[in-house]
């Protein structure tokens, strides 16, 4: 009887565990989406000052070091992130992606571009080792990345992208 009883719950607990684990396929994809909501909806209201930038930083982010006026660095909780501000680039410039796209040795796992109202933005999501990956969000000359494990993907890349949106200077 108790074999049984052994079985049952180790064959629950394995579908329990396989459900409750999303593939990076899923992570992507739910990632990219999200991150495409942030892009066309309204930027947030920005709750951070760093030089001459307002952002916005959502719940448990950090800024952890102001290395210049063009790369930030952020964090939440363990992982870190860095913002890369260019001023010279539009909202509607594709510097960040075209240099992502020329680059041949990156293994992409998805990517998206987004465009509205003269703004053009991306997320992407690229294999990094066995268990992490590089994420990147932009819009025109601003650039959020992170290195992220894989069941972080999609709510790390809504929050990044909620960052990037929100970026202006004053």
């Amino acid at each position: 009887m108790t074999r049984k009883w052994m079985r049952l719950i180790i064959a629950s607990l394995a579908v329990i565990l396989l459900v409750g684990c999303s593939s990076v396929e899923e992570q992507a994809s739910d990632g990219i989406e999200n991150a495409k909501v942030v892009f066309q909806g309204d930027a947030e209201k920005p709750n951070e000052k760093v030089n001459n930038l307002k952002i916005f930083l959502p719940s448990g982010f950090a800024i952890e070091d102001e290395s210049d006026k063009s790369n930030i660095i952020l964090s939440k909780g363990k992982e870190s992130y860095i913002l890369f501000v260019n001023p010279n680039e539009l909202p509607g410039s594709q510097l960040y992606y075209d240099l992502l796209m020329a680059d041949s040795n990156l293994k992409i796992v998805e990517k998206n571009t987004f465009e509205q109202n003269g703004r053009f933005g991306f997320a992407a999501i690229i294999k990094s080792s066995e268990e992490q990956y590089e994420l990147i969000t932009s819009i025109g000359g601003i650039k959020l990345t992170t290195i992220s494990k894989q069941q972080n993907i999609a709510s790390n890349l809504e929050d990044m992208m909620m960052i990037v949106r929100s970026v202006s200077t004053e």
